[in-house]
């Protein structure tokens, strides 16, 4: 899922900078997968924050994140902030606040917003006849 996600933002926004996608198969060894979190989380720090997206709360990726990021020093554990529930939207947002230089905290507020009114549900509904067709 991650490097779905990573290749659908590339389509959007171009480039994504100081990323990195750690990946988890059936049959994969979980104490890797927490080595691999841990390389990833030191490999995109500049100094300013890291994000950890991980798909579900409670899932093996976000325990093992959890478990990387107590064992990161603590002047460096409190700059990664890890959210459940990675979409698009909030990927996305999460880019475009690196882009400006948003601080962490902005970052994460702004990357949650967009990725919760990322999600709506659609009405199937005839059109009114005022509303027009846009095709």
């Amino acid at each position: 899922m991650s490097d779905g996600i990573i290749d659908a933002a590339k389509l959007i926004v171009g480039e994504v900078q100081n990323t990195a996608t750690v990946n988890l198969v059936l049959g994969d060894d979980i104490e890797a997968l927490n080595e691999q979190i841990s390389t990833a989380i030191t490999t995109v720090d500049q100094g300013e924050g890291v994000i950890v997206f991980v798909d579900l709360f409670g899932a093996s990726p976000y325990n093992q994140s959890t478990i990387a990021i107590n064992a990161l020093p603590e002047s460096q554990r409190d700059r990664v902030a890890l959210i459940t529930g990675v979409n698009l939207p909030m990927f996305i947002e999460a880019i475009n606040q690196q882009l400006i230089g948003a601080d962490l905290d902005t970052a994460v507020d702004n990357a949650l917003e967009q990725g919760g009114e990322g999600v709506t549900l659609w009405a199937n509904e005839p059109p009114s006849e005022d509303e027009e067709d846009d095709f």
